[in-house]
């Protein structure tokens, strides 16, 4: 949108303007330690882009000084806009301070710059700006930073609330549904730093003899929406407590889902987020989880009124129709086993319960009469109309017997 980073992304017109506060954000960096000259940063880049360039799946077409000069400024970029972003305290945003830098006075610009810097495509290897922020800071004379590159990126990620802890389910919801899942830290933003050390390994090594899988996963493709659901007696229940809006639960017929709101640039952000976790070995796939769950409860607009009016969904985009398409969207070339999900049991609980047609007949009797003041009364009086008759046939019948028993 505004912020071009790695190489897959070359400056076009409409990045020109951050193309110039990349330039001085370098300045600024070659001013944190005068020990440090340009000429010895451009050797240490030098001196790993054969290792940079086997980070990226495709081959990268930039000559090696252009290679260098794009880790140089786009890592410095990372690194200065971290730490002018912390130095800051945030006074631009909760005090309306004024403040020097100008990209933290110009608000509109903020959300752009954070929705590229999480973009898959648009990545630097960690150990880049990891180690342009060392050469910086570590000097017997020169400037010393109070915080870690990787605590700087936890700010910047935790004022955003898009990696807090509200963002994975809790150990303990894992752990309750499932036991094919590990125990996991509590504490989200600790795993952090992992989400961007990860190796990046050749596609031969990440290939592996086919799983047969498991035959519930079929079934489980072809979980109902939730308008069939509702149709079979499902009930949804927003949650007023949760530890992350992705802790579903399923419960005797009530499915409880965690208030979700989609803003216009979600698609992109779930988007990554489901690339990152299948892109990487051996990585969790619990978003995959429950975006693919979500994408099969709403299907159709109708899905989308339904949960807007139980509370659990909200969102920017222009109609439920638009919403009701982005989820469709999201399940294309997505592959995972839905048994080995953290939503496994609900996944097999929703379907037993749609599948059971005594579920099936009772919703549509409430719905079809009990719902229906006149048809409930017509209900109503038909069974008493069968009951006397019934009473009649049986007093018809004792009488009959009294009269032979006489005779």
């Amino acid at each position: 949108m505004v912020l071009s980073i790695g190489p897959y992304h070359p400056a076009t017109p409409n990045l020109e303007a951050m193309e110039k506060h990349k330039w001085r954000y370098l300045h600024d960096l070659l001013c944190l330690n005068p020990e440090v000259s340009l000429e010895m940063y451009l050797m240490e880049m030098k001196s790993v882009e054969d290792i940079a360039r086997r980070f990226y799946s495709e081959t990268v077409e930039l000559c090696s000084d252009d290679f260098v000069e794009m880790m140089f400024l786009d890592g410095s970029f990372i690194v200065q806009f971290f730490m002018k972003l912390r130095e800051s305290s945030l006074d631009f945003i909760f005090q309306s301070k004024d403040i020097e830098e100008p990209l933290f006075n110009t608000m509109w610009i903020l959300p752009p710059i954070a929705h590229d810097i999480l973009l898959l495509e648009n990545q630097l290897p960690f150990f880049i700006p990891q180690r342009l922020f060392e050469l910086a800071m570590v000097s017997g004379k020169g400037s010393n930073s109070d915080h870690s590159l990787i605590e700087l990126a936890c700010y910047f990620l935790n004022l955003l609330h898009l990696f807090h802890t509200h963002l994975l389910p809790s150990p303990q919801y894992i752990n309750f549904n499932t036991s094919t899942y590990s125990q996991h830290s509590s504490d989200h933003l600790q795993t952090l730093p992992n989400l961007y050390l990860l190796p990046v390994l050749p596609s031969r090594v990440r290939q592996k003899s086919p799983i047969r899988p498991d035959p519930s996963e079929h079934k489980a493709k072809s979980i109902p929406s939730a308008s069939e659901l509702q149709d079979a007696g499902v009930k949804f229940k927003k949650v007023l407590k949760a530890s992350s809006f992705m802790e579903i639960e399923f419960d005797k017929g009530i499915m409880k889902i965690p208030q979700l709101y989609i803003y216009p640039n979600a698609n992109s952000f779930f988007r990554n987020l489901i690339a990152f976790e299948q892109c990487y070995p051996n990585m969790k796939t619990h978003f995959t989880a429950y975006v693919k769950i979500m994408e099969k409860f709403i299907n159709t607009p109708k899905d989308v009124m339904l949960l807007k009016q139980q509370g659990i969904l909200q969102h920017g985009l222009c109609t439920d129709e638009e919403l009701a398409l982005l989820f469709n969207q999201f399940g294309k070339g997505i592959n995972f086993y839905y048994s080995k999900t953290y939503l496994s049991t609900v996944y097999r609980d929703v379907k037993s319960y749609y599948e059971t047609d005594w579920h099936k007949w009772r919703a549509s009797l409430m719905r079809d009469y009990f719902c229906n003041p006149l048809a409930f009364l017509s209900l109503l009086g038909a069974v008493v109309l069968l009951l006397l008759t019934i009473a009649q046939t049986f007093i018809a019948i004792l009488s009959h017997f009294a009269n032979t028993s006489q005779t």
